[in-house]
């Protein structure tokens, strides 16, 4: 009697205060996500698996179990109902998404780093550029193309002229990206006028800002501002901002010049003399290196799991 209160207790502590998110806890499950599903009562079970294509989950006991459509909450009961029937002590599984694989896009072209991505929730056209580093001086964002599998499997693209998206700020035009899209900017060829990143840094009560910031993008201004001040006119830097390696590039005709200006030391002394920046600075904010909320929460799992395991022990002694 005393094991099922203390196993019911045990259960209600890690469902309960310290669920996933609530966002995290809406996200729908689909094929290609990499998951993660933990058992405090039996670490042996624990395991990480892809969602196959045809959307189910391969248990090491109790063979195949549909995920796709699923929330965490519901597939970790699913799985504890399956397993349970051939190991009674599961009463209890944690399950977190590793990868969001069946959100997945791809980067190509003139971009600081491209390749593959995935999103809980896939962002806009400029968000998602945003998150490969931004793009290159030399990038045609006038053309961009967005290439998208058709039904029949004949590709559709797709041309969006971002660059007058953003010096226009009319960012209810820019296209939803979907699933599995193709993202494709290209370079400047030749010497061709307004085609690249000048049209949009050559107005010269324009800043282009991008990294940690809230609202990363181009900002007009009409008055003198110093590198904080444009911070706070995108929004702010983000939590994860590292704020003493901030980069602002300036275009001097053919040769961009490079300054890193610590804004955290001007944020804490309020030094009077400080960075002004110039129509057709482009700044980025890069992020801090941290250690990842997954790995702090498996430890705490563990740790978790060994101290209720050795207190029922002792009271079953």
């Amino acid at each position: 009697m005393i094991y099922r209160i203390l196993i019911g207790l045990a259960t209600l502590l890690c469902s309960g205060l310290f669920s996933p998110t609530p966002a995290a806890q809406d996200y729908m499950i689909g094929s290609g996500d990499v998951i993660s599903v933990s058992f405090w009562q039996d670490a042996e079970l624990n395991l990480q698996a892809t969602i196959g294509e045809d959307g189910t989950l391969q248990l090491p006991v109790g063979g195949t179990i549909r995920a796709a459509g699923l929330t965490v909450d519901q597939l970790a009961a699913a799985i504890v109902e399956r397993i349970s029937l051939y190991n009674q002590r599961i009463t209890h599984a944690t399950v977190k998404i590793v990868e969001y694989g069946s959100r997945t896009v791809y980067l190509m072209g003139s971009i600081r780093n491209p390749g593959k991505f995935s999103f809980e929730s896939i962002p806009n056209l400029w968000q998602i550029i945003s998150e490969a580093g931004g793009p290159l001086d030399n990038a045609n964002l006038s053309n961009v193309i967005i290439i998208r599998g058709g039904r029949q499997g004949e590709p559709q693209t797709t041309q969006v002229d971002l660059a007058s998206i953003l010096r226009n700020q009319t960012f209810d035009q820019l296209p939803v990206i979907e699933p599995g899209d193709n993202i494709y900017v290209p370079a400047v060829v030749g010497n061709v006028p307004n085609s690249g990143m000048e049209s949009i840094q050559a107005q010269q009560n324009v800043l282009f800002i991008y990294g940690e910031v809230l609202h990363p993008g181009v900002i007009s201004f009409n008055k003198e501002l110093n590198i904080l001040e444009a911070l706070v006119t995108a929004g702010g830097p983000s939590a994860q901002a590292k704020l003493d390696e901030v980069r602002v590039i300036r275009k001097k005709g053919a040769v961009s010049h490079v300054t890193q200006v610590n804004v955290a030391r001007y944020a804490e002394e309020g030094s009077p003399s400080f960075f002004i920046v110039q129509g057709g600075d482009t700044i980025f904010v890069p992020r801090k290196k941290i250690i990842r909320e997954s790995v702090v929460w498996d430890f705490f799992m563990i740790f978790t799991g060994t101290a209720l395991t050795a207190f029922v022990y002792t009271l079953i002694r």
